[in-house]
């Protein structure tokens, strides 16, 4: 696994019960140990901090069964030139209001309809992602999570299937243009640097504006546009809907309120 210097990261360990299969173990009932901490620290919660470049083995040991370990190779991070269009780290967060679809049609919102909050680092497919947590106003809609990195290319996007995308690359520039590894039809472009984009929040100038072009299995195709801010991250997003009350094709967005990204 190939970690980042600054990383945070919170370890788990499953054991394998006689009767009932495997459990979660609660961290605090193991002790924690990390073979090199020059190279990163894990304390009694399993939290493990990397501090610098090399290899170390963390041991979690439970009562008096067998240790397991896993090894951490932690490297500095190299460019990445998309970081100051989304700024990226653990208690970050925005807020965005907008126009949710409704069983009944679309309805536009009058509140804050979602909080992104960024509230922790995980490991997903070998790499370090941050866990972006998406809650609705509406208490019964359960919130999501959304999982994004920054690295050499761009901004990227993990799934649950452990497939990944970019939602922004470079070079940042008008024309730039890429795909989606697993769906060549699932594109995109950035259409403009110096956008400017006035929402509740207030007005944005030289946003970059990417277009994302989506075929489904039937055909239908759609567009998603997107504007990001350097020092703010995403402060608009839209795409085309079918009103299911009239039939006719509006405009679903969601514009930045507040934010909080540092400093």
């Amino acid at each position: 696994m190939g970690w980042h210097v600054g990383d945070v990261v919170d370890f788990h360990a499953l054991g394998e019960q006689e009767t009932s299969g495997w459990r979660w173990l609660y961290n605090t009932d193991l002790t924690w140990e990390s073979s090199n901490p020059l190279v990163g620290t894990i304390d009694n919660l399993g939290e493990f901090t990397a501090i610098g470049i090399g290899e170390t083995v963390v041991t979690g040991t439970y009562e008096d069964l067998p240790p397991d370990s896993a090894t951490v190779t932690v490297v500095e991070p190299g460019p990445q030139p998309t970081a100051p269009y989304h700024p990226l780290d653990i208690g970050y967060w925005w807020e965005y209001t907008g126009s949710p679809v409704e069983p009944g049609g679309v309805h536009p919102a009058q509140d804050i309809t979602l909080t992104v909050s960024c509230t922790r680092q995980v490991v997903g497919a070998g790499e370090v992602w941050y866990e972006l947590r998406v809650q609705y106003t509406d208490p019964d809609q359960s919130p999501r999570y959304l999982y994004f990195r920054h690295d050499e290319q761009g901004l990227c996007e993990l799934f649950a299937d452990d497939t990944s995308v970019y939602k922004l690359k470079a070079p940042i520039q008008v024309g730039t243009q890429w795909s989606d590894d697993q769906d060549p039809q699932h594109t995109f472009e950035i259409e403009s640097v110096t956008d400017e984009v006035t929402v509740p929040a207030g007005t944005f100038g030289n946003c970059v504006k990417v277009r994302e072009h989506n075929v489904a299995q039937g055909g239908d195709e759609w567009d998603i546009f997107t504007w990001f801010k350097t020092g703010v991250g995403i402060v608009k997003s839209e795409y085309p809907e079918i009103d299911p009350d009239t039939g006719e094709e509006v405009w679903i967005y969601q514009e930045l309120v507040d934010y909080s990204v540092g400093g």
